[in-house]
């Protein structure tokens, strides 16, 4: 395992082959992250700063230092631990200034969120150099009604229109040409009953599984969101109703605070604009169904994979694709989307450690949902 250390200029500054432990954590709707373990050594010391780019070897995609520790072990042992997120990342450096109000597809709003507030902004400040956008005619999805969260972060904003449309983004690098690109795309359908032949089904008696760990909860789920306008003095508050036509037991009810989303607004020619009740009722719907799916009943398959067995990783599957996950003895199978890779990398061993479906959220998750 080699890494080849970058400045944001993209000039080759050296390689770090001597590795103590290495995770490369891969995510389909949100950034990335690394962690890296290397003895004290003063090519490392000088390499491995604050705001250098990591790049693996044969890669396309860079890791930002974000942190960094050098540590001494009561055995007199010294390693440098640093940490950072893919550039992807980025996005969390900047705001949607000027809230996103439209009716499009899905990959259309993510090259708008980025594009007018990272790429092309009003203010030549806001410009994240070198990144530009990709064609994203290939990514079908349906047009919907939209409007961005106040104030949120351009990566808060692409993660949550990402997620409800079940989408991938990322920042790929070509060094060469010293350009960063952001890029939409889908995972593909590789589960057992998708009609053709290649398929990639991940269970112990294919020997292709080393671990594995079922989880099922209904502890984040909510069937129904009452998603609420914004409040004047003028009419009373719109609120909407979206979801399951669940009830009783079955009924897990959620409120929205959509209250950012305005119905009377002044466009980019400073013309005033009020949006109809029906079609503002289609927004509120949206902003509704879209932070209701962050309250689904989550259902994981974490399971660590040879990467020496038959299924060859980032051949037969990757990142966003959507497989077939089972274990005969616990009576479970499901076809699962591979939502996070983590690839682990020591002295003389890999392993990739795979998340399939959607995991349990994290404490911070949750408060991020509890503050919406």
């Amino acid at each position: 395992m080699e890494l080849n250390i970058y400045d944001t200029a993209f000039t080759r500054l050296g390689v770090i082959d001597k590795i103590s432990s290495f995770i490369w954590t891969r995510r389909y709707w949100s950034a990335g992250s690394f962690k890296l373990l290397v003895p004290v050594t003063e090519p490392h010391l000088s390499l491995l700063l604050k705001s250098r780019l990591i790049m693996k070897q044969g890669d396309n995609e860079l890791g930002e230092i974000r942190y960094m520790c050098i540590k001494r072990d009561s055995k007199g042992a010294e390693e440098i631990e640093v940490q950072g997120r893919f550039l992807s990342g980025w996005l969390g450096k900047r705001l949607v200034l000027e809230q996103v109000i439209t009716t499009d597809t899905t990959p259309a709003i993510l090259q708008r969120l980025v594009g007018e507030n990272v790429i092309n902004p009003t203010d030549p400040k806001r410009v994240i150099p070198d990144l530009y956008l990709t064609d994203v005619s290939a990514v079908t999805r349906d047009q919907i009604s939209y409007t961005s969260e106040y104030m949120a972060t351009v990566l808060a904003a692409c993660e949550a229109a990402a997620k409800a449309s079940k989408l991938g983004f990322r920042i790929a690098t070509d060094i060469r040409q010293k350009k960063h690109y952001f890029e939409v795309y889908d995972g593909k359908d590789l589960t057992a009953n998708n009609g053709i032949r290649r398929q990639s089904n991940f269970a112990p008696e294919f020997n292709n599984v080393l671990g594995q760990e079922y989880t099922n909860s209904i502890e984040n789920l909510r069937t129904t969101a009452y998603a609420g306008g914004e409040e004047t003095e003028d009419a009373p508050r719109r609120v909407v109703e979206v979801g399951e036509p669940a009830e009783g037991l079955e009924r897990h009810e959620v409120f929205v605070d959509a209250s950012d989303i305005p119905q009377t607004y002044m466009d980019n020619l400073g013309i005033e604009v009020t949006i109809p009740d029906s079609d503002y009722d289609e927004m509120l719907m949206q902003r509704g169904e879209s932070e209701l799916s962050n309250y689904t009943e989550t259902m994981s398959f974490v399971s660590k994979i040879d990467p020496h067995s038959g299924l060859i990783y980032k051949q037969d599957y990757d990142i966003g694709d959507r497989v077939t996950c089972l274990n005969r003895n616990w009576g479970v199978r499901i076809d699962a989307r591979i939502t996070e890779i983590a690839e682990t990398y020591q002295t003389k061993d890999q392993s990739l450690d795979i998340t399939f479906g959607v995991s349990l959220p994290t404490l911070l998750e949750t408060i991020k949902q509890i503050r919406r």
